[in-house]
Formats: structure tokens, sequence, C-alpha cells
């Protein structure tokens, strides 16, 4: 079968806000990817992602939208053959493994030419199926995959970028080597916002800043450092459950010695996360962690 790689997502900005129409900036990450493959005698791990996507066949033919696009009879035919996602994106790292995998799936099975919908309809159509592993998705991770683009989310649109500059600094993604769920850190975001004090931060301070650090970034603005430094410092205090311990430390130093800011790389909880570093701090001040430059 062809073998089409899909790309992993670093979300730059965006992440919880984009769910109540925050803007989003999100880019392909082609060090992580995966592809659809078969084989009649599959190991181990490769039975779990066969197993995986059976789960996902069984949740898209209870859909009657989705049967309208996605040729489930095909695709139960080649998961029987052995059918398989060959990645190597680690999962709950919050590089949108399951969004690569949704992407693949719907482009190889899908009964219509996807050119004939709009990219918000892709997206809608991406964030019905990839709702069977988060419960609640945007879809967008799985549109960036798709598009193999940066990619803004501004106004219930989408706009694909050519290019995105990271001028007098450099972004790099921080494994915290902790598993996470992205369906259990909604699940405490949902919790979070169900509070009247949070919500009110949340709708007005944060998805406001998050906007500004989009703008600034894509103009190459100069407030762009201060507005990201406000944003992780925002983060730190306000998403204190989708931080791990190990990092609140790391976190606090970037922000104290104006050097670096972190946020959030998804979900949190756990996986990658982020880091703008002003200063050429990151080497040093990670040494003990695996990191990589975006």
């Amino acid at each position: 079968m062809d073998s089409i790689s899909f790309n992993s997502k670093i979300l730059l900005f965006g992440e919880y806000g984009i769910m109540y129409d925050s803007n989003a900036l999100s880019i392909p990450y082609k060090k992580f990817n995966g592809y659809l493959s078969k084989s009649d005698h599959l190991s181990e791990d490769q039975k779990i992602s066969n197993r995986n996507i059976e789960s996902l066949y069984e949740y898209i033919i209870q859909e009657d939208y989705l049967n309208d696009i996605i040729n489930s009879d095909n695709l139960k035919e080649e998961i029987d053959s052995g059918l398989y996602f060959d990645s190597n994106i680690p999962i709950g790292s919050g590089l949108g493994s399951s969004g690569a995998l949704v992407s693949s799936i719907i482009s190889r099975y899908s009964k219509v030419d996807l050119k004939s919908f709009s990219n918000s309809e892709i997206k809608k159509i991406m964030s019905l199926v990839e709702s069977k592993f988060h419960g609640n998705s945007s879809g967008f991770d799985p549109a960036v995959s798709y598009f193999n683009k940066p990619m803004l989310y501004s106004n219930q649109k989408i706009k694909l970028i050519e290019r995105i500059a990271f001028k007098d600094f450099k972004v790099y993604i921080i494994d915290s080597q902790i598993d996470s769920s992205t369906k259990k850190m909604i699940k405490v975001f949902e919790d979070k916002i169900s509070k009247s004090e949070f919500r009110l931060f949340f709708n007005s301070k944060f998805i406001n800043n998050t906007n500004q650090c989009i703008n600034h970034l894509i103009n190459t603005s100069k407030l762009f450092r201060d507005s990201v430094k406000e944003l992780s410092n925002d983060t730190l205090h306000n998403f204190q459950e989708m931080i791990p311990e190990k990092l609140k430390h790391k976190w606090k130093e970037g922000i104290k010695n104006d050097s670096y800011y972190m946020k959030l790389c998804g979900s949190g909880g756990g996986g990658f996360f982020l880091a703008y570093d002003f200063d050429n701090q990151i080497n040093s001040s990670f040494s003990d962690f695996k990191i990589y430059q975006i």
C-alpha cells in the first residue's frame, strides 16, 4: 500500500482556547511522523495499533455523517488484513499522534474528493473523527497534519501560512518524560472552567494574550517577547494541574531570569512543553532533559 507520511504538529499558541474560539497557531513537525501500513504478521505494538484503528472504525460506522464521507467497508477490510499505523510520534506527548492517525485514515478512505470541501469543513470532519480519542477535539491537530503547513485559526476560519519566522529567539520542545492523557487533561480543564473566577480569567485575559502572541509572532513584532512572557506567567499560575512538578522550578527560573519562557504544548500534564529562548539558555538549563530545537 502507499506510504504517505503524516507529520506531528506543534501547537505554538491556542491550547484550550481554540475550543472557545480564540485564535490558534500550529506548525507541522517533520521529526516525528507516521503512515499506514499492513502486515500479515503483526508485532505486539502493531497489534495495539490495529486494535486502535478498529475501535476508530466502530466509532465511525455509528456516525451517519462520517459514514457518508469515509469508506468504512474498505477500512474494515484492510483492518482485517493487518492494517496498522507505523509511527514514531510519542503517544501522550502533545505532538498530535492521534491527529496524524486521523488525518491518514481520512485521506486514504475518504469516499469524496476532499478538495471540494473548504478548509474549515475539513477541520470539522477531522474534529468529529478525533473526538473518538479525546471526547472533545477541535480538529486542529489532524488538519495541520493533513495540510502539512503552518495553520492559523482565527474568527472560526483556517488560513494556511507558508512560513513562520522565529526572529531573535529560538523555539524548543522539552520532553518531560511523563505520560499524559489529552482526554484526562480536557476533563481537568472542563472542571476548572466551570468555576466563575477561572472562567473570567480565561475568557478575557488568557484568550486576549494568546491572540496577541499570535499576532506579534506572525508580524515579527518587538512586542512578542513581552506578550509570550506574560502568557507563560499566567499559565504557570493558572494551569498548575497541567504542569509537572519537575518543570515548575524551571518554568519560574526562565521568567525570573528573563531569558526563556515556557508554555504548554497541547493539553499539558506531561509529554512535551514549549520554550521560547531569547538568551540561549535552554541547553544549559535543561541539560538533564531531551530537548529538540524547532
